[in-house]
């Protein structure tokens, strides 16, 4: 007897509304019970657009061709797990019982698969705390226990290692497993060859549309030929366990003058001390990246620099930068006083973009500076010759009339990137930069920070990428336990 088979596609394809070319093109596809199938592409391949295919979720987008079964009940969990937290909760335990709830899950029952989905996934402890405090690792695995609680016969996952440490992919992928032994299927779609990838039972590319089967064993080579970039480090190295406060690699003080200095910052949440009396320096020049597990507190400590948290969770410290040869304290000091040295280009790219377009985001970046009226249009003219500067350093150019919400991921953290440019700082705070990027964005971000770092800029990033990370930083610092 034939096996039943939970996903089917036979030449499959989608168009969108007004595309001159069809999306994806006789995808043919098929997924027994027990299997996780991982389909990674370049941007724009067509990844996201396959799983909103099967998930019937492109229905008023355009026109598919072929055909899509499903036995059973298949959920996605998208690419930006932000937008999958329903808003109608605030704390964990209530919003991983919430899709039980709605699907008429009795409430002990809800209650139960909640908790057990979240210990899985190793955050058991969080079922109490408000969504607000968590990183924004902790909010994707939030997102995906409460997918994981209904049961589903197929979980499709866009891009699920999004902001996650490579311990937590790799339980990520136990948890897959484990699901796919009781009888489910798992689709993952991606960018990026990772640890769940690299778990999965089979592997396939999508390029241009179309689907290319592959063997298990697929080089670094082969991946980026297909545009997909590969996070394992070219060299093997053990990474520093989690639990202790050993840095990952050696650590020497900047060689050259300090573009930013911290002293003594300490950050509490409630009667939780998050960062711990830090001291550091970024020298000129240079690329300083802090690693560490999910909510150790690196993008705490980053926000905290660009003024972004209450002052009531902070203690006094001193924050100071280079000013023309002399030192300026940005210590107490708003955000909006910080942006000129300090520009910030945080995990979301969506929590800093407002306007209709990439050209009016810039321009809108930063206020003009102070002039006299006789002088506005000299002004205005200076800050669209930034504005076109910032398009061309960052690749914006050819989509400057665009949308930000109509570019893919990497593309808004491109254009964020672009607008920490305007006002001229000479240090750059960049949260989790490699966050979806196939391997052109990854090589087009290396080329944006060679730059800035030319020109004598100085940039604190923290990733989640071991490979980028060993490749690019001048140092790696470890957070842990609130200290570096």
């Amino acid at each position: 007897m034939l096996e039943t088979m939970t996903l089917e596609l036979d030449r499959a394809g989608f168009t969108y509304r007004g595309a001159s070319f069809a999306a994806l093109t006789e995808i043919d596809l098929s997924l027994a019970p027990g299997q996780m199938h991982a389909i990674l592409g370049a941007s724009q391949a067509g990844t996201s657009t396959l799983g909103r295919l099967i998930t019937g979720l492109l229905d008023e987008s355009g026109t598919s061709a072929g055909t899509v079964h499903v036995a059973g009940t298949a959920v996605m969990l998208g690419d930006d797990p932000e937008a999958q937290l329903s808003g109608m909760t605030s704390r964990v335990g209530d919003e991983v019982q919430l899709p039980g709830r709605l699907h008429g899950h009795e409430s002990r029952l809800a209650e139960h698969r909640a908790r057990k989905a979240l210990a899985s996934l190793g955050i058991a402890e969080l079922w109490d705390r408000r969504l607000e405090t968590l990183s924004g690792g902790q909010r994707q695995l939030v997102a995906l226990s409460g997918l994981l609680s209904l049961r589903p016969s197929l979980l499709i996952l866009d891009q699920p290692s999004l902001s996650l440490d490579p311990d937590t992919r790799r339980l990520v992928a136990t948890v897959l497993l484990e699901f796919c032994s009781t009888g489910g299927s798992v689709l993952t779609t991606g960018h990026q060859f990772d640890e769940v990838a690299a778990a999965s039972h089979r592997l396939s590319i999508l390029a241009s549309g179309r689907l290319h089967p592959r063997g298990t064993d697929v080089s670094s080579t082969d991946w980026q030929r297909h545009g997909i970039w590969d996070t394992r480090p070219r060299e093997p190295f053990a990474p520093a366990s989690t639990e202790t406060n050993s840095p990952t690699i050696a650590v020497p003080s900047p060689t050259t003058p300090s573009a930013l200095a911290v002293r003594d910052l300490t950050v509490s949440r409630g009667s939780i001390t998050v960062i711990d009396g830090i001291d550091l320096d970024v020298g000129a020049g240079e690329l300083v990246t802090i690693m560490g597990s999910n909510g150790a507190g690196k993008s705490t400590l980053l926000r905290s620099l660009v003024g972004l948290l209450d002052t009531r969770t902070q203690t006094p410290n001193t924050i100071t930068v280079d000013d023309c040869g002399g030192r300026l304290d940005l210590g107490g000091t708003p955000a909006h006083r910080r942006a000129p040295h300090l520009g910030w280009v945080g995990q979301d790219p969506g929590s800093q973009l407002f306007a209709a377009t990439v050209r009016e985001e810039l321009t809108r970046a930063a206020p003009l500076p102070q002039h006299r009226r006789r002088d506005r249009a000299k002004v205005r003219a200076q800050r669209q010759e930034a504005v076109a500067s910032a398009m061309v350093e960052t690749g914006l150019s050819a989509v400057s009339e665009t949308h930000p919400y109509d570019l893919s991921i990497d593309r808004r953290k491109d254009l964020v990137l672009a607008s920490a440019l305007i006002p001229g700082p000479q240090i750059i705070v960049l949260d989790e930069p490699t966050l979806g990027r196939d391997h052109t964005a990854i090589r087009r971000l290396n080329m944006f920070i060679d730059g800035f770092l030319g020109r004598g800029g100085a940039i604190l990033t923290t990733t989640h990428d071991w490979r980028w990370a060993t490749e690019k930083s001048d140092r790696i610092l470890r957070l842990c336990g609130g200290r570096l």
